[in-house]
């Protein structure tokens, strides 16, 4: 009796060390399993998540209103396109000084540089180096010869802003108004492409109109403003000056206004509404054209991204979120501008008195 007493003792004893045995097995490998399930998600999410696109947006000098209005558009969307976004641009305008930056970007391996381009043809070699060393290269507002970028997004179609400005200032001066142009340097190519535009429409629609001259501010207000000031003092006849630079628009504007000239010699030209506010508001200025330039920013990054995953080819659209639908031209149109793997980006905008307090750029 003693014996199978002890006998059962043992046997209850066995199968206790045997059901904490399976529990502390069963514990391990519940353990063990979810360790490898942690281990395998975590790996998942290393493999899945893609590393930012390197995009450097580098306009033609800091701290000009356009610019820092792309750039505001250009950072509100690059977070949610996966891009992580370097600004950097020479103090002040220089082909020059944008080209030692392309160079420090290509050192830095960069995906995408994005450029406003201060010449055609200077920064071109080390472009078509960035190129080469597999970094797609976007240019906007301002471009480059194309053998030189993958795609360029103008701003508006050349011969469409070209006939607001003129027939605002025909309007204002008459249809044998004697004129000036106001841009920034020589062989800046935006500018350029506006004046042959210009020309062009005016030999067609008002061949009595003349150009008088052409200054050159140097993108600065003050060398614009001594510009428009000589401008006005060498051709008294001059009905309207027409400045299509940002710089020039605000120097061209004071001059206008210090000289006593307001409602005599009317200013209308291509910039942005905010830094012109006053002389909209004392009359000195009365339209300028443009387009939206924070959604130029935004579209800017978009293509820099569809870009980088080879989702853009000439001839076909694509959509840029709320931004809408665009067309990358398959070929050259003289008419619009538009050159192989354009971008047109909108419909120029009228800024007048009745309506610049609307924009906020």
């Amino acid at each position: 009796m003693e014996h199978m007493t002890h006998a059962r003792r043992g046997s209850s004893r066995l199968r206790r060390l045997r059901r904490v045995g399976l529990a502390a097995t069963l514990a391990c490998a519940v353990a063990a399993g979810s360790s490898a399930v942690a281990i395998s998600t975590s790996a998942a999410s290393v493999r899945h998540a893609a590393a930012p696109i390197k995009v450097a947006i580098v306009p033609k000098l800091l701290g000009l209103p356009v610019f820092e209005a792309n750039v505001q558009g250009a950072r509100e969307v690059a977070p949610s396109l996966g891009i992580k976004l370097t600004y950097t641009a020479p103090a002040t305008a220089s082909a020059e000084g944008q080209v030692q930056i392309f160079n420090s970007l290509i050192a830095q391996k960069y995906n995408v540089i994005t450029l406003s381009s201060d010449d055609p043809t200077v920064p071109a070699p080390v472009l078509e180096k960035a190129m080469k060393a597999g970094i797609k290269v976007i240019t906007f507002d301002s471009d480059v010869i194309p053998a030189a970028r993958d795609f360029f997004i103008q701003d508006t179609a050349y011969n469409t802003i070209a006939a607001g400005v003129v027939d605002a200032a025909v309007k204002f001066g008459g249809p044998d108004a004697q004129v000036a142009i106001m841009s920034s340097t020589p062989d800046a190519t935006i500018q350029l492409a506006w004046i042959h535009a210009m020309k062009a429409y005016i030999a067609s629609k008002y061949p009595h109109v003349k150009i008088d001259t052409i200054g050159y501010g140097q993108s600065v207000v003050s060398t614009s403003l001594t510009q428009a000031e000589d401008i006005i003092h060498a051709y008294p006849q001059v009905k309207a000056i027409l400045p299509i630079d940002g710089a020039a628009v605000v120097g061209t504007a004071e001059a206008v206004s210090a000289l006593g000239e307001t409602g005599k010699i009317g200013v209308f030209g291509i910039g942005d509404p905010k830094p012109n506010q006053k002389y909209f508001a004392n009359g000195t200025l009365q339209a300028l054209f443009l387009w939206n330039e924070v959604n130029e920013g935004k579209l800017v990054m978009y293509v820099a991204k569809l870009a980088y995953e080879n989702k853009l080819k000439a001839g076909a659209s694509f959509t840029a979120g709320s931004l809408g639908r665009f067309t990358v031209a398959a070929k050259s149109n003289p008419v619009t501008g538009a050159t192989r793997n354009t971008i047109i980006f909108s419909a120029p905008l009228e800024f007048t008195k009745a309506n610049y307090k609307q924009y906020n750029f």
